[in-house]
């Protein structure tokens, strides 16, 4: 598969588990690939765990993943790319200003309309007691009401536009940062992708759904409680509320979150299983003295065998050397 193409796609977050430290992303990608071929999926943080890396092939049976790996990609940036960066965020910050300013007004109305209330007239001493006019008072309460239900909801549109409008001013502005001190003297721009080798391709543009799983540091949540309880009553109300705090070069609205108490660094191993017999106990077997002889005890006198014919004894029956006396014979 070195000798096929290469595709680029481009991921979308879809998930986010957040754990005690760190947290563990999810992104999506598709496109069509060719047999041989090799897909890049671009998007991923900087910061993410090259050896946390997973990918697998989603909704298409036959076809796996047989390679994941992590590629860093540098491009040189286009000389007007901060100017751009910086007229966006002039742009964000002028329209953030005016959803204030709407927000502001519709305060005021608020504030105006919550401010009518009925004035009963003076009287003088001697001036007899007139009758109230509740009809009117009641109908004056009623357009308050009213007028006031309309305007705070307006008003809670507003908030939420407002914080639509700080969060992408926000977000541009990180890039602008980003943009102004990634390498300004060599002007490269550097891009995290994954390269995968997928196996099973036979149709000359297949069409695949890719999962791709890795962890990040830089991530972080803790629990807040809040129980409510009113007097009289024999039950209450917990809440369990979480605030995240990440730093991951990635935006995570819109995506789906989970929180674990787990430590994701924390190392797991599997448990060693012990034996377990059940019944009675006995006691156990007395040693025995025997042992099984040693493997190899036949060829330890393999060499003495092969050496030949045992050699004749230079001792007599009477102990005394044939040699000898043979010698004494000659005297």
């Amino acid at each position: 598969m070195t000798g096929g193409s290469e595709e680029r796609w481009e991921s979308a977050l879809d998930a986010v588990v957040v754990y005690a430290r760190g947290a563990l992303c999810r992104r999506l990608a598709r496109g069509t690939v060719s047999p041989g071929g090799r897909v890049v999926v671009t998007g991923l943080p900087r910061s993410l765990d090259p050896g946390s890396l997973r990918a697998r092939v989603l909704d298409t049976p036959g076809v796996r993943v047989t390679e994941a790996r992590v590629k860093v990609d540098a491009a040189p940036v286009a000389p007007g790319a901060a100017e751009g960066l910086g007229r966006e965020v002039e742009r964000l910050r002028d329209a953030r200003e005016a959803v204030e300013a709407r927000r502001d007004r519709q305060l005021g109305l608020v504030k105006e309309i919550e401010g009518l209330h009925p004035v009963a007239p003076g009287r003088k001493r001697e001036d007899p007691h007139r009758r109230s006019p509740v009809e009117a008072w009641l109908e004056l309460a009623d357009f308050v009401d009213e007028r006031l239900t309309g305007l705070h909801a307006r008003l809670a549109e507003l908030e939420e536009e407002l914080r639509e409008a700080e969060h992408a001013l926000t977000v541009a502005a990180e890039r602008l940062a980003r943009a102004s001190t990634d390498a300004p003297a060599a002007h490269v721009r550097t891009e995290v992708c994954a390269v995968l080798t997928l196996d099973g391709v036979e149709d000359a543009a297949t069409h695949v759904r890719v999962e791709l799983e890795y962890g990040v540091p830089g991530a972080v949540w803790v629990p807040t409680y809040r129980l409510t309880h009113h007097q009289g009553d024999g039950s209450g109300r917990l809440l369990l509320r979480a605030s995240v705090a990440q730093r991951t070069d990635e935006d995570w609205t819109g995506v789906r979150i989970a929180f674990s108490t787990a430590d994701l660094r924390r190392r797991t191993d599997l448990p060693r299983l012990r034996s377990v017999r059940l019944g009675r106990r006995q006691a156990a077997p007395a040693p025995s003295g025997w042992r099984e002889p040693p493997a190899g005890l036949a060829d330890l006198f393999a060499g003495y065998d092969a050496a030949g014919p045992r050699p004749a004894t230079a001792f007599g029956p009477g102990g005394a050397v044939a040699g000898a006396a043979a010698a004494d014979d000659d005297w």
